[in-house]
Formats: structure tokens, C-alpha cells, sequence
């Protein structure tokens, strides 16, 4: 009981200091701060101190659960004392902010003590909520800030700095280190999360569902709509792939494993659509707004070049996905869409939604846009009959936003270090040498090379902090061997999302797994049979960059579509088996030829590798269309 009641006064104090940091971040939107260093330390203390509580709450319902985790009274004292110590470090460089920023590097013996509290405390919490593999690449970097003369490669060798140089580049600078990309956070993605949150809480998850089943039930195979329209719209608000997976895998896994989709494959087709979220504008994972950090150009334009990309990774699951439910003759959705659930709520996520996209295709900064999402969200909930929210929903739902939010935040807070000491110490140009010295100067081995790398780091990594490292380490020489800068920095976040999908870590399918009763491995396989259909497209804006150029449409980009969806029904009928048909093995075997074909097209463009590839599909498409029509007569007769 008493811990029920600590419990309660944890969230409490979760949802007042939530509500007074959105208040701020609102006031501070409409451009009523005016200090720079005070308002964005301001912002860091309110990360530390609400996902202190957040930790705080967590060993609570550890107790409350009876689930309690091992050294839980050793956690219990480490959860405090780094509150306390972020807290107070976070305040005391709040209060002086103004005087750290002008006398900067000159700091007192006392700023540099509260500078390694700051700097330990932020790690702690990092470790805390985003695990030891994160929290060790950042405080890797940092020892090397202080220690990188001590090298002997000379590669690698660094000045050695002094003291306050270097605390000044970790944050307590207050325009450094951790402050790197805190702007990110309180500026831009603060209201666009809250207004994810807000969507979920008027019952949006539930009507982008219904709108599946209406889709499911005119094809075959259907019972996967819910999943790839449903996780699909809703991932691109939340722009999460784990989260996302949880949260509607529990409804569309059942539904697929009723209609015939083995355990394995309903886990694969969730984790790839929830993936499609750091993909598909407008959140995109956080990703878009640090690449539009990077190569200086708002976030919309940024967010309108992925559009096209995002719908053909889309495309290329529901190509797979049709393939499969072909091969296994998967009935159609039988279950009944909801229309009164979908006139009622469709309107509030279009005029929200449509108010959003309006702000920022204004070039309205992506916080005015998400308060003003909220607010037209609230507003139209009222208008949806029996659908509306319940008050209860509307305080759970701006309590996630919140948790969404604190801990978005506390990542871009933590990883801030390792970008600076990337810059800084001219580490990623260090790292990109010695990688480019060991693939040839070769634009499609290095694009390949890219692809690896990216995969490995992402494994077990945040996306956005797996797309720091490989952009920094990378990009530059991607583009001096040509690779524009935006397609560029779009290849390696596209492989650093995909890292979420392949093996061995592979957390969103290990996530799937779990909610589908299949096995790691087989949901794996099955993820990746899936996501080839997908690898294809970051090689192709690449060496068609007008793949990129949404809202302009030319004809260039309508044939390098086209090409595209004739490849991702290639791969996937060869991986498969079946088009129209089952295919023999030498069948398959011509397939993966046509797709080999049309993909040294695509780098290459040469004509005869095109009629080659495409012919092959379409004289495979015939046979099956021709033996699938006399097996229809043989029964009718």
C-alpha cells in the first residue's frame, strides 16, 4: 500500500513537471525566451528530472508487480543519488548559464566539479534508459577527448587539451557536448511528439485499424492490412519501431496468425511496417531533424524528399507480403470494419493532421506546428459522438507523450558528446579514412561498404546515434567520390534503420518474436525475406537522385518508380516461389537473374540489362497468369 502511494506521488510529480516543461516549451515557441544558454540548460534539467521520476516510477511498479529485479536496494540508492546529482548540477549550471557562456573555457575550480557531476549523471541516466551499449560508445568518445594524445598512431594521436577545453566541448559551455543537439529536442520534435500522443489518445490507433480491416477485405491475404496500413500510419507519427511494435502488434499479430499467417511470418510483417515510422515524414525518428542539422535545410524540405522513398518502402512490404498470401492461397479479411468509428474519428486526425502539414509546408517551425496539432486534436475530439475521449484517456495519453518525450530528449542530450568529440577531434574523418583506404575508390563498393557498416553499428544502437556515426565517419567521402549530400545522408540513416530488422540483434523483430510465440531466428528470416524488397531503395535514390525531388514530378521520376516496383515484385517472387503460380527452382533462379539485371540498370543504365530484366518478369508473369487460368477451368469443369 505504501508503495502504491509513493507510486502515486511519483506520477504526480511526473505529470507537474511534464505539464510545467510543455507550458514553457509553448511560451518559449512563440519566441518569449530570449536567452539561449538559460533556456536550453532550462530544458536539460527538465529531461533530468523527469526521467529521474520516470526511473523512480519504474522501481515502484517493480514492487508493486512483484516482479522485483536483482540488486533492486542497489539501484534504488543509484536511482536517487543520480537524481540528486543531475538535478542539482543541471540547476546550478541553469543558474549560471549566462556567466559559463561568457567566461567559457576559463571555468572556477567549482564549474569544472559540478561540470563531472553534470557529465556522470547524464551518463548514468542514459544507462539507465537506453542501456550499456549506447551509454559505453558515448563515454568512449569522451576518454578520448581527454585521452587521445596518449595514442601513438599517429592517425589517432590528439592534442593534449586542457581541462576546461575539453569540459567546455562536454556541455559546460552551455553551447557544446550536450547541448549539441538540445535544440532538436526543445525547438522542434517536443510538440510533435505530444501531438502523436494527443492522436492516440482520441482513439487513432483504432480507426487507422478499422481503415486496415475495410482495406483487407478485398484482397487476398487480407487480415495483414491492419498491420501494414495501421502500423504504418501510426509509426510515422510516433516514429518508433519497438514502441510501435508493442503497441499495435498486440492486435494485428492475433489477427494474422487467425487467418493463416505462420507465428514467424505475422511477427516479420509487423516489425517491418512499425519500422516504416522512422521512414515515412512526418517524425521520422528524430532522424530528419538532425539530417536537416546537417545539411543546413528546414526540416520540411527534408521531410517532403523522404515522401517518395517512405511510400515505395511501403510498397515493397505490401509486394511481399501479397506474394506470400498468394503462395499460401491466405483468405480474405472476413472481419467488418467499423464505419461509424471511422466517420466519426476521420476528421480529427485530417483537419489535425491537414493544420500540421500546412505550418510546416509554411515553413512554420515544426514546435508551432505540433501545439497547433494538439489543439485542433482536442478540439475536434469533442465532435466524435460516442468515439470521444474519455478524460482518463486524455490524462494517460499526455502521460506517454510525456515519457515519448523525456526520453527522446535525455538521447539527444547523451549523444550530443559524441557528435562534438566526432567534430571536434576530427575523429570521423579519421574513421572514414581508414575505412575508405580498405574499400576501393568505387562508388558502388564504397555505397556497399556504407551499407555494412551502418548495419553493424546500428545493431543494438538508437537509430538517430547508428546515423551520427556513419554520417559523420562517411558522408563526406560519399560525396567526394559525387553521391549528392542529401541522398548522401539518407543512405546511411535508411541502413541504420534497417538495423533495427536484421540479425543478430534485431530489436524490433526480437519484439515481434515475443508477441507472436515464434522463434528469433525464423522471425528474422522471415523479416529479411520481407525487407529486401526494401534494401533496394537507398541504392536507388542514390544513382537516381530524382527519386528524392517530391513535390516536383517528372517523368524521370515516374520510370525510376516503375523500375523500382518491377525489382521489389522480382526479389519477392523469386524469395517466395510463386507468381500467379508456384515457380520451379529454375524459375526462382531466373528471377533473381531479372532482378540482377534491373539492378545493374539501375547503377549502370544500360538498356539491354532492363529488357533483359523485365522481360524475363513479364514472360514469368504470363505462364502464371496462362496456368493459374487453365487450372480455374479444370475446376469450373
Amino acid at each position: 500500500m505504501a508503495t502504491e502511494k509513493i507510486r502515486a506521488g511519483v506520477q504526480g510529480l511526473f505529470t507537474a513537471a511534464g505539464l510545467l516543461l510543455t507550458i514553457y516549451i509553448a511560451v518559449s515557441a512563440f519566441g518569449f525566451v530570449k536567452n539561449s544558454s538559460v533556456h536550453y540548460s532550462l530544458f536539460i534539467l527538465g529531461t533530468c528530472i523527469m526521467t529521474s521520476l520516470l526511473s523512480m516510477r519504474s522501481l515502484c511498479d517493480e514492487q508493486i508487480g512483484q516482479d522485483i529485479k536483482r540488486f533492486f536496494l542497489f539501484r534504488c540508492i543509484f536511482i536517487v543519488l543520480v537524481a540528486v546529482a543531475s538535478v542539482f548540477s543541471m540547476g546550478y549550471i541553469t543558474w549560471n548559464a549566462i556567466y559559463l557562456e561568457i567566461n567559457q573555457p576559463y571555468f572556477s575550480n567549482r564549474d569544472l566539479v559540478v561540470g563531472w557531476v553534470m557529465m556522470i549523471s547524464i551518463l548514468a541516466l542514459t544507462l539507465i534508459h537506453w542501456g550499456w551499449i549506447l551509454t559505453t560508445v558515448i563515454s568512449l568518445a569522451i576518454v578520448y577527448f581527454f585521452f587521445g594524445y596518449m595514442f601513438t598512431n599517429p592517425l589517432f594521436m590528439t592534442p593534449e587539451y586542457d581541462h576546461g577545453f575539453i569540459m567546455n566541448y562536454i556541455g559546460l559551455g552551455t553551447n557544446q557536448g550536450f547541448y549539441f543537439l538540445v535544440q532538436i529536442a526543445a525547438d522542434q520534435i517536443y510538440f510533435l511528439i505530444i501531438y502523436a500522443a494527443i492522436l492516440l489518445g482520441v482513439g487513432m490507433l483504432g480507426m487507422v485499424l478499422e481503415v486496415g480491416k475495410l482495406t483487407g477485405r478485398h484482397i487476398p491475404g487480407g487480415a495483414a492490412g491492419p498491420a501494414i496500413l495501421g502500423s504504418g500510419i501510426v509509426s510515422s507519427i510516433m516514429g518508433q519501431a519497438v514502441s510501435n511494435v508493442i503497441l499495435t502488434g498486440r492486435l494485428t499479430i492475433p489477427m494474422m496468425k487467425k487467418y493463416g499467417y505462420s507465428p514467424s511470418m505475422a511477427g516479420a510483417i509487423e516489425a517491418t511496417a512499425s519500422t516504416a515510422g522512422q521512414i515515412m515524414p512526418p517524425v521520422m525518428g528524430l532522424a530528419a531533424f538532425i539530417i536537416a542539422s546537417f545539411v543546413n535545410r528546414p526540416y520540411i524540405d527534408v521531410a517532403l524528399s523522404a515522401m517518395l522513398p517512405g511510400l515505395l518502402y511501403l510498397a515493397g512490404i505490401s509486394v511481399a507480403v501479397g506474394i506470400y498470401a498468394g503462395r499460401h492461397q491466405l483468405p480474405r479479411l472476413q472481419e467488418r470494419a467499423d464505419m461509424m468509428m471511422i466517420l466519426r474519428l476521420l476528421p480529427t486526425f485530417l483537419v489535425s493532421f491537414g493544420i500540421v502539414l500546412w505550418l510546416l509546408l509554411g515553413y512554420r517551425s515544426p514546435a508551432i506546428a505540433g501545439l497547433w496539432g494538439v489543439i485542433s486534436a482536442l478540439a475536434m475530439s469533442y465532435l466524435q459522438g460516442k468515439h470521444r475521449p474519455k478524460f482518463s484517456e486524455l490524462k494517460q495519453a499526455l502521460n506517454e507523450g510525456f515519457y515519448l518525450v523525456a526520453i527522446m530528449s535525455l538521447l539527444l542530450v547523451a549523444i550530443g558528446p559524441l557528435g562534438q568529440v566526432m567534430l571536434t577531434t576530427n575523429l570521423s574523418g579519421k574513421l572514414g579514412a581508414i575505412l575508405v583506404h580498405y574499400l576501393p575508390d568505387t562508388e558502388i563498393l564504397l555505397l556497399v561498404g556504407t551499407m555494412v557498416v551502418s548495419l553493424i553499428i546500428g545493431m543494438g544502437m538508437p537509430t538517430p546515434v547508428a546515423y551520427i556515426i556513419v554520417a559523420l565517419a562517411l558522408v563526406p567521402f560519399m560525396q567526394q567520390i559525387g553521391i549528392p549530400q542529401l541522398q548522401a545522408h539518407f543512405f546511411a540513416f535508411y541502413f541504420a534503420v534497417f538495423s533495427t530488422l536484421t540479425p543478430p540483434v534485431a530489436v524490433s523483430v526480437l519484439a515481434a518474436a515475443k508477441l507472436s510465440g515464434a522463434g528469433l531466428n525464423v522471425t528474422a528470416i522471415d523479416s529479411m525475406k520481407i525487407a529486401c524488397t526494401t534494401f533496394i531503395i537507398p541504392f536507388a535514390f542514390v544513382f537516381r537522385p530524382e527519386l528524392m525531388s517530391f513535390p516536383e514530378i517528372s517523368m524521370a521520376t515516374l520510370k525510376t518508380i516503375v523500375l523500382v516496383l518491377i525489382m521489389q515484385i522480382a526479389v519477392a517472387a523469386a524469395n517466395y516461389g510463386y507468381l500467379f503460380k508456384r515457380l520451379a527452382l529454375v524459375e526462382r533462379i531466373l528471377l533473381w537473374g531479372a532482378f540482377a539485371a534491373l539492378f545493374a540498370y539501375l547503377v549502370d543504365g544500360g538498356e539491354l540489362l532492363m529488357w533483359f530484366g523485365s522481360g524475363v518478369l513479364s514472360l514469368q508473369a504470363v505462364f502464371g497468369l496462362v496456368q493459374r487460368g487453365r487450372e480455374s477451368s479444370s475446376a469450373s469443369a
